[in-house]
């Protein structure tokens, strides 16, 4: 395959993990409280939430050039990768505590990519 077909595999799950932080930054200044109304004014009024949207809008049309590059199966899996830069966004960003047991669950998930990858 083409490299530049897996740098866009890589930068469409990387376009979705800063989607799903800008996404985390920007709830923290919304207020969930009022009205749906105010609610999404919130949401439109926030740099951080449209950057997220954005990010994701932008992440979703490399998903399609993706999915005419590879199997199906091959791209879902590969994005699995997503849970540990997650893990790790949250972790080292956010500084939230990541048990033993989400460590153990991500590197089960990881060993199955691993295993259904090379089979």
């Amino acid at each position: 395959m083409d490299v530049i077909n897996y740098l866009m595999l890589l930068l469409s799950v990387s376009m979705t993990v800063a989607a799903q932080t800008l996404l985390k930054f920007g709830s923290r200044n919304v207020n969930f409280e009022g009205s749906m109304i105010n609610i999404l004014l919130g949401y439109m009024t926030s740099p951080l939430i449209v950057g997220g949207f954005a990010a994701y809008a932008l992440a979703a049309i490399i998903w399609v050039y993706c999915l005419s590059a590879f199997d199906l199966s091959y791209v879902t899996f590969v994005s699995s990768i997503q849970y540990v830069l997650l893990i790790l966004v949250s972790l080292l960003i956010f500084q939230e505590h990541i048990s033993v047991m989400k460590w153990a669950g991500t590197g089960f998930i990881m060993i199955g990519v691993i295993f259904w990858l090379k089979g």
